[in-house]
């Protein structure tokens, strides 16, 4: 009689797996297709592999396992163990994303129409730093432009500005920064999705002093480079919503701080511009500026950035300037 229940069982265990699996199956591939494109998910997601480390799909199929074991079945549990960092504004900080929540900045209270306006900060290269002050031009984990786009923020948050800033370390390896930091766009996104605009800050390789530096208010400090990605080389029907707003930007420069801003330039990658139609990369100086004249620019920037940002979200609080 056991036996006959046990083979009831295993009979009915056998079907049922048989029945919801491809339906399981679906459905975690659908929510992965939805949140990453398959190169994506193959150039972050898998180990990297040499000759002699064995076979690609046991091992593939054994880190599956230990994932999915402990995931909550839910778009935020997925989400969650694959971004573990992921923060909602307001909740405590972590080392790797620093988060300004509307209640902690007087300036950022609701508006006629909604919130202050929110941004994203990050850096794709984390490493990169200048040389006068490093002696290199990148370092092993956050280099100097970490502390740029941190200025950076500051300025904004100053101006009512909210921000929602990561520093978490994208460049480990170099040739996937930018899958690496696909992530913390889209973990921006989806923890905010009233993200106005996203900042990418780097700094800019070589250029000679005359051209890297400008006087503004009698003081030496570096300039700003906007670049924009295109859809030269993959897909990219909005990436001219991104240019549009970048030209804005270097035109209220232009009228606000002669010669901070270097323009705007065009280049063929798509830079994570993508996935959202106010993404910009923001090179803050170049390899030979110093430190203080990138810290200078940041702060000087943010008063533009901040000027436009308030003109897309008008409202009758905007904070005065300081």
């Amino acid at each position: 009689m056991r036996r006959g229940l046990w083979s009831l069982l295993l009979v009915v265990a056998v079907v049922g797996g048989c029945f919801l699996w491809p339906r399981i199956a679906g459905a975690g591939a659908g929510l992965v297709r939805g949140l990453w494109s398959p190169e994506q998910i193959v150039g972050s997601c898998l180990p990297p592999l040499s000759g002699g480390q064995g076979l690609l799909w046991p091992r593939f199929l054994l880190a599956a396992g230990r994932t999915l074991s402990g995931v909550e079945p839910t778009r935020a549990g997925f989400l969650r163990s694959v971004l573990p960092a992921v923060l909602c504004p307001g909740k405590k900080e972590t080392a790797s994303v620093v988060v300004t929540s509307p209640h902690t900045f007087p300036q950022a209270a609701p508006k006629k129409n909604g919130f202050a306006p929110l941004v994203g900060i990050y850096n794709t290269h984390t490493g990169e730093t200048y040389a006068p002050d490093d002696g290199v031009e990148r370092v092993a984990g956050r280099g100097k432009v970490v502390e740029v786009a941190g200025i950076l923020a500051e300025g904004l948050r100053r101006r009512g500005i909210r921000v929602l800033r990561s520093e978490r370390i994208h460049d480990a390896c170099y040739a996937t920064s930018y899958l690496e930091s696909a992530k913390t766009v889209r973990e921006m996104i989806y923890v905010a999705p009233e993200i106005a605009a996203l900042f990418d800050i780097h700094r800019d390789s070589r250029q000679p002093r005359g051209v890297a530096t400008a006087k503004i208010n009698g003081k030496e400090v570096a300039r700003v480079l906007i670049v924009v990605g295109s859809d030269k080389r993959q897909p990219f029907p909005t990436w001219r919503e991104n240019l549009a707003f970048a030209r804005r930007i270097a035109a209220h420069a232009q009228q606000l701080y002669p010669g901070l801003c270097a323009g705007v330039r065009v280049k063929e990658g798509r830079y994570n511009q993508f996935l959202h139609p106010h993404a910009l990369l923001i090179e803050i100086g170049g390899v030979n500026n110093t430190f203080a004249e990138a810290a200078a620019a940041a702060a000087l920037f943010a008063d533009v950035l901040a000027d436009v940002l308030w003109e897309e979200c008008p409202g009758e609080d905007k904070p005065a300037s300081p």
